[in-house]
């Protein structure tokens, strides 16, 4: 009876652990799923922690967080990039980052209704031109050797910036 009494009191506690644990991790602190500015998916390989006027906020591309900062005239500071490569975070003063490829990023149906319901061109995409972060200039060469672009520095991306 004994050893009955303390399967099920520890299984109890177990299962009240569990339960605490998944309400703080998907309740109290869930992982961002989109983009804090165009709401579009976040992806582990191109995701962005910025800040702008001191508000931090994960971001789908650091092209989307550069496109808010100028549409907001803020300061923008990038806190943390992901490498294209392997989806590891990495510091962006220490990237290497590609700039006008042919592989688009942030994708999306890229249809636009018109006031009376006909189908428009896009002309403007927040999240391009694409640009992906690296974790070493030999992986940004070769990426662009196979898909063309430009290899930028941090400090010439946020050249960008038009604040």
């Amino acid at each position: 009876m004994n050893t009955r009494r303390v399967a099920i009191t520890s299984i109890l506690v177990l299962l009240a652990a569990a339960a605490g644990f998944g309400w703080f991790r998907f309740i109290a602190h869930p992982k961002p799923v989109a983009c804090g500015y165009c709401n579009r998916p976040l992806h582990a390989n191109l995701m962005v922690t910025a800040e702008i006027a001191g508000k931090k906020t994960q971001v789908c591309c650091a092209r989307c967080a550069l496109t808010e900062a100028n549409q907001q005239r803020k300061p923008l500071r990038l806190i943390e990039v992901h490498d294209y490569r392997t989806g590891r975070p990495i510091s962006p003063a220490s990237a290497w980052f590609v700039e006008g490829s042919r592989v688009t990023a942030c994708t999306h149906d890229m249809t636009h209704m018109g006031e009376h319901e006909e189908m428009q061109d896009l002309s403007f995409d927040r999240c391009s031109p694409s640009t992906f972060a690296f974790a070493n200039k030999p992986d940004a060469d070769a990426f662009v050797a196979q898909n063309g672009g430009a290899v930028l520095s941090l400090g010439q991306l946020m050249s960008e910036a038009k604040f």
